[in-house]
Formats: C-alpha cells, sequence, structure tokens
C-alpha cells in the first residue's frame, strides 16, 4: 500500500525505460567482456536514467518519449511486415512502388509486360510481371 502511494502520479516503468535498462545490462556485459572499466560508466548513466523514468513526475513529457519511441519501433516493425509479406508472395505476385507517389502496388506473376495503374494517384507505368 505504501509503494502505490509513493508511486501515485508518477511515470512508473513504460518501454523505454525498459529499453534503456537492456541497453545498460548489454553494455555492461561488453565492458565485462572487454575489460574497459570506462563502459561501466554508461552502464550506470542508463541505469540512473531508467530510474529517473520510473520515478518522473512530469507525466507529459515522459509519454510523449515513449510515444515517440513507439512509433519508430512501429514503422520498423511494419517495413519487416512488408518485406515478410513480399517474400510470401513471392511465387503469386511481384510487388512495385509507383514511381510517382511510391505507393507499393501488387499485380499478379506471370502477366508479362503490362500497363500498371496506380490506385492512389492514377500514374501509369509499363513493368514486366
Amino acid at each position: 500500500m505504501g509503494l502505490q502511494r509513493f508511486m501515485y502520479g508518477r511515470n512508473g516503468v513504460d518501454q523505454l525505460a525498459v529499453l534503456v535498462l537492456i541497453a545498460s545490462v548489454l553494455v555492461l556485459f561488453v565492458a565485462s567482456a572487454l575489460k574497459v572499466s570506462w563502459l561501466q560508466v554508461v552502464y550506470y548513466a542508463g541505469v540512473f536514467y531508467a530510474l529517473y523514468r520510473t520515478l518522473s513526475r512530469d507525466l507529459v513529457k515522459r509519454r510523449k518519449e515513449n510515444h515517440l519511441l513507439l512509433q519508430k519501433v512501429k514503422s520498423v516493425t511494419s517495413w519487416f511486415g512488408i518485406q515478410k509479406r513480399i517474400v510470401q508472395e513471392r511465387k503469386t505476385h511481384r510487388h512495385f512502388k509507383c514511381p510517382s507517389c511510391k505507393q507499393r502496388l501488387r499485380v499478379p506473376v506471370g502477366k508479362g509486360k503490362i500497363t500498371i495503374t496506380c490506385s492512389k494517384c492514377g500514374e501509369k507505368f509499363s513493368r514486366k510481371s
């Protein structure tokens, strides 16, 4: 009950704090493996920053920072998802980007040279499927 009361109004542990802690532990392992003692300072700085984030009462700033991290993670994971889909569909479809608006377009394989019309901007271009 006392810890709940203490943490009320504070940020708590979020994804950015966890990421900083994991990165700090990795730096500590590298520092001990390479016997580089000054890298331990980076480890301690990371731990203190994660603790600062967890105990911070400036919720708006901490949530904004965490939201920026989540946006970056989402863009990276969506890129990997697109690549996975392209690999899975490689036997049935080819993927092209529209030269003008960069929209990703999917066309069936084996149709020869076809004219593709972009569904977003209406641009027409020819490619071999």
